[in-house]
């Protein structure tokens, strides 16, 4: 049997593309369709299998091209051409991906990682005119699977999927060793920011305070906009954007991992606790599901939030258990998530 695999995006390394390549050692003669391609920008294993995508990918330079161009999402998904001999398709969505033209014979399985890769709050006021027609569309694509799976409860509560099955996502834990106590002698001696879905004024309350308390700050993530920043706080520490081998280095002698990505899976704050160290977050339903111990919640940005969230973590960094903490940070694991799909995507009607 022919089996395509369907993602939203092959662009750039994140959260989605290392699930994609576990479904692909899953289906290892499998094409991939997508909706755009940058070629050379993801590398490995699914470079070497053949890719289908949209029209869009010929304007494509970056994920901007989605924001860009939301208003025809609709017809570039549905003019992605699936090849007659395909028998199975495998959608693994960000929230358009699914809306693929497929024939009644295919057998079809879809998996929700995401429903907001595209912010629709950023889109121009032209395309705003859109929103209703294209959420309109993508909504209705849903009901052609018989079998849905999603990343979360709190993702299956805001689509009202109540029949669909949720499997946890995963990331790659190999990439967070552990150092164990009686192998180094710990000093925790920085604070660890990821600069990831943080806006700048929220970058520099979060700066100004702990730079206020003498604190010794890190950084990792995208910094090519943030000069301004860097001259404000010269006392800051930016290491750049890396891999998470990189990521796990920063984070063994952190007091705590602090992790404001908007992702539908807090894969970074589980790579902080899979180091032992704490980690904080913003205060949103998908990370009180999944990070259930071993993280302090930040509910705005205000002065007294981050005050509040940082006596937390004063109080009880030094205190913190790292073998357990390691264990929340490894519960959802590459292992469980392959099982639970080949579970999933082996059912019958």
């Amino acid at each position: 049997m022919k089996t395509a695999i369907a993602i939203d995006s092959l662009l750039l390394r994140d959260d989605s593309i290392f699930m994609v390549e576990l479904i692909l050692n899953l289906f290892p003669n499998s094409e991939i369709y997508t909706i755009a391609h940058k070629q050379g920008g993801i590398l490995g294993q699914i470079e070497t299998r053949p890719i289908v995508s949209s029209f869009l990918t010929h304007k494509t330079k970056d994920s901007s091209v989605f924001r860009k161009n939301f208003w025809i999402m609709p017809s570039a998904v549905k003019a992605i051409p699936l090849h007659p001999s395909i028998e199975k398709v495998i959608v693994l969505s960000r929230g358009y991906i699914h809306g693929l033209n497929l024939p009644e014979h295919v057998e079809k399985y879809l998996y929700i990682m995401d429903w907001h890769m595209i912010d629709q709050n950023e889109v121009s006021w032209f395309q705003k005119f859109f929103i209703p027609f294209v959420n309109d569309w993508r909504e209705k694509a849903l009901t052609k699977y018989p079998r849905i799976a999603i990343s979360s409860e709190a993702l299956k509560a805001e689509l009202d999927l109540p029949n669909a099955e949720v499997i946890a996502p995963t990331y790659r834990t190999e990439e967070y060793p552990f150092v164990r106590d009686e192998d180094h002698n710990f000093m925790f001696t920085h604070q660890l920011v990821y600069t990831h879905d943080l806006k700048l004024d929220e970058m520099r309350a979060i700066f100004k305070f702990l730079t206020g308390k003498g604190e010794t700050v890190r950084v990792l993530g995208p910094e090519s906009h943030l000069d301004a920043i860097k001259k404000e706080f010269p006392q800051v520490e930016f290491g750049g954007d890396h891999c998470e081998a990189t990521s796990a280095l920063y984070s063994h002698q952190a007091k705590a991992i602090w992790d404001f990505s908007r992702s539908f899976f807090p894969s970074k704050a589980f790579g902080g606790l899979a180091t032992g160290r704490p980690v904080v977050v913003r205060d949103r339903r998908i990370e009180r599901e999944y990070l259930t111990s071993g993280a302090h919640f930040l509910k705005d940005f205000s002065a007294e939030a981050i005050e509040a969230v940082y006596q937390e973590v004063e109080d009880s960094y030094m205190s913190a258990d790292r073998k357990v903490l390691r264990r929340l940070g490894l519960k959802w694991n590459e292992r469980l998530f392959k099982t639970r799909m080949v579970k999933f995507l082996n059912k019958n009607d």
